[in-house]
């Protein structure tokens, strides 16, 4: 994954090529094509991208498609490091087969388990039947083959870290944590109000997929629980699920104050995420959850729950907090807390922005360099290629 395709693994792959690049490295990146329209992203100088095949529908296939189409065209022999930046849907899915014979160290960034993924989908469809017992399952054979020939797996999250040590059983001495970075230029502090703010109201902003693994049912539910009319709802994102937030929002008599602004624009998200006083994700299951580091990089509180990955994101009471993911009236009295209290609320938004300046992207690629040179096989050259 990568741009012009959005999501956590595109954002990843592309802010760690322009950081090792900035670094020095010479990054050549392979990846899908997803339409006819004109793909080309901006790129440090060092950095180079190739599409190999186009997109397809059907994850697994399109993965393994992908693996054979590299394996036939990539001349993985010139490089220094290989790196797989969304395990298992990399270049490696089958390691040994694809990989055979190669002497350059292979590094894999697991952004979540396919175990948790297929556990986080409560069948409501044909659709989520499939993901539960058919797709996530054979992701977690290609999570499994995929890690074991790896040198090093990197985990966004210590929950992903402790899930491939204990549930895959891979050498522990091959995993490290390192979150994702942010773009703490872009994402930062702005004194400019989005059109969608109502500066009169306190703001909780929601931003995500709607979809039931986002949880954002139980926002609804526990901002009906405030019961304060100075506050309103905003709801950024698409997906099948907004008619019955809709009326979800309409049962629960708050249906004026829940507003939903459909697909937001990235150019627009730090004036979103700047000019509200909460953000708000009370996900089933998140690998990570970028949107937290990216509302924090603005100044802005957060209240996610404790699962997967959203621990290494949130300090629960130092940047925002964190709740069970049943626990609604727990949500509805953080969301209170945050609101209420001027003062603390403050002192959580400098606490966010100070956490997220201290991982951008260039403190998190420095951080990967070192696992590449760590992890490089005896060469004659020194390490220039990732």
């Amino acid at each position: 994954m990568y741009p012009p395709r959005t999501g956590g693994g595109a954002t990843y792959a592309y802010e760690l090529a322009n950081a090792l690049g900035e670094l020095g490295h010479e990054v050549d990146v392979y990846t899908q094509a997803v339409s006819e329209e004109d793909e080309s992203v901006e790129t440090h100088p060092n950095v180079d991208v190739t599409r190999i095949t186009q997109a397809r529908p059907l994850v697994v296939f399109s993965t393994l498609y992908f693996s054979i189409a590299c394996r036939l065209r990539i001349e993985f022999e010139e490089y220094d490091v290989i790196h797989g930046t969304l395990m298992p849907a990399s270049t490696i899915a089958f390691g040994p087969w694809f990989l055979k014979g190669l002497d350059a160290p292979l590094v894999l960034t697991s952004h979540g388990t396919s175990y948790d993924e297929a556990r986080s989908v409560d069948p409501d469809g044909f659709a989520d039947y499939l993901f539960r017992y058919f797709f996530h399952p054979v992701n977690v054979v290609m999570d499994a083959v995929s890690g074991r020939f790896a040198d090093q797996i990197i985990a966004v999250s210590d929950h992903t870290r402790e899930q491939l040590r204990d549930l895959y059983r891979f050498d522990e001495a091959k995993l490290t944590t390192v979150p994702p970075g942010i773009d703490t230029d872009r994402f930062r502090p702005t004194k400019e109000v989005h059109p969608a703010v109502d500066e009169s109201k306190r703001t909780i902003l929601v931003v995500s997929r709607l979809d039931p693994r986002k949880g954002i049912d139980k926002a609804i539910r526990a901002f009906a629980q405030l019961d304060r009319d100075d506050t309103e709802l905003l709801i950024g994102g698409t997906g099948r699920l907004e008619a019955s937030l809709r009326e979800l929002a309409a049962g629960l008599g708050v249906a004026d104050r829940v507003r939903f602004l459909g697909f937001v624009p990235d150019e627009e998200l730090p004036s979103l995420y700047s000019a509200v006083d909460l953000f708000v994700l009370p996900s089933e299951y998140e690998g990570f959850g970028i949107v937290f580091m990216e509302a924090m990089a603005c100044g802005t509180p957060v209240v996610g729950t404790s699962v997967g990955g959203v621990p290494t994101a949130v300090a629960d009471g130092e940047t925002g907090y964190l709740v069970e993911k049943s626990n609604i009236e727990g949500l509805a009295e953080r969301i209170g807390k945050v609101l209420r209290d001027s003062e603390h609320s403050a002192q959580l938004s400098e606490n966010a922005r100070n956490w997220a300046v201290e991982h951008d992207w260039m403190s998190i690629a420095t951080r990967v360099d070192e696992i590449y040179r760590s992890t490089q096989k005896e060469c004659a050259e020194p390490l220039n290629d990732a």
